[in-house]
């Protein structure tokens, strides 16, 4: 009887492991989750373990002949290690969408990182962790509901992005291009370069600004070299930098940062950090950092002179 009850299932199953093996769908994601120990200017110490951007994705395409190919994504931020709080969900919405692709470029809708966040992300090396420049140097990226996106081909090495939000909050006005991002990126050999700008229309909160950025970084072999400049004009009132450098060494990386929230009007800020990953594999990964900013750190509330240590484990699947 058991054996009669297992060939069913596995007959019934078979029709869904050929539809799903003909769809050419990627099922992936990483979890990424610290132990921080953070110390505030004037305050009380604070023990976390933090969830820093774990995510599960699914992705996938179909060759509409032609060279032309449909593109799709949707992917979903999980909070690991709180789950559920009154300010937080457990799930929270990433890039998603579906596109169109082919030698002329690519075209895709739907809620995606604007081309100013694109621009210099991999000049990030404390990327998602406590160091990360979002909160160590200020720099604000968005990801943006509603948006319309092209990416051209590869030029010699230069590509370049631009997306528009449209406005849907009726109100009235029928904007369709009042938000927008632009961005450019070269990479040749050991180098990036990398230039954005971007028009925010009740994006961001309401904010009706504007802001831009160039960034660069170099390779040279195990020693890498970046740097971020921001004008963020109207959108916090500051200029902000972040300089950032690493060095390769077995499976270990040695990494440091410096940055500067420099405001229109108050005191310039610092921060500073330095790391040691361990990589076990090109999946996993351990790392060790400290970091010093005077406008705060990331696992708390962001604001005020703060130092800190994590200790954070990072694995790709």
């Amino acid at each position: 009887m058991k054996k009669k009850l297992l060939a069913l299932a596995v007959a019934a199953a078979l029709p869904m492991v050929s539809q799903a093996a003909t769809a050419d769908v990627t099922i992936y994601g990483k979890i990424h989750t610290s132990i921080d120990y953070v110390d505030p200017d004037g305050g009380d110490s604070i023990y976390d373990v933090t969830s820093r951007a774990s995510r599960l994705g699914f992705k996938g395409s179909e060759d509409l002949g032609d060279g032309l190919k449909l593109i799709w994504k949707i992917e979903t931020q999980v909070n690991i290690a709180d789950g559920a709080k009154e300010s937080q969900s457990y799930w929270q919405g990433r890039n998603a969408y579906i596109g169109l692709a082919g030698g002329w470029g690519t075209f895709l809708y739907g809620r995606h990182d604007t081309p100013m966040k694109m621009s210099t992300g991999k000049l990030d090396i404390f990327a998602d962790e406590m160091a990360d420049y979002n909160a160590t140097a200020g720099l604000v990226d968005i990801r943006a509901n509603d948006a319309i996106a092209y990416v051209t081909p590869n030029f010699g090495g230069l590509t370049l992005v631009g997306a528009v939000v449209p406005d849907a909050d009726y109100d009235g006005d029928g904007d369709f291009g009042g938000a927008y991002s632009v961005a450019a990126m070269y990479s040749n050999g050991g180098l990036f370069v990398a230039a954005a700008y971007e028009q925010l229309d009740d994006l961001l909160g309401g904010v009706d600004a504007n802001h831009w950025r160039i960034g660069a970084g170099y390779d040279m072999g195990a020693f890498h070299i970046g740097a971020v400049y921001a004008d963020q004009g109207d959108l916090t009132g500051s200029d902000n930098y972040t300089v950032n450098g690493s060095w390769k060494f077995g499976n270990n990386k040695l990494k440091g940062m410096w940055g500067r929230v420099d405001p229109d009007n108050g005191d310039k800020m610092d921060a500073w950090a330095i790391g040691l990953d361990h990589n076990f594999s090109k999946r996993t990964k351990m790392y060790v950092q400290y970091a010093d900013s005077e406008a705060g750190l990331q696992s708390t509330n962001p604001s005020g002179d703060q130092s800190g240590f994590s200790f954070g484990m990072v694995h790709k699947f």
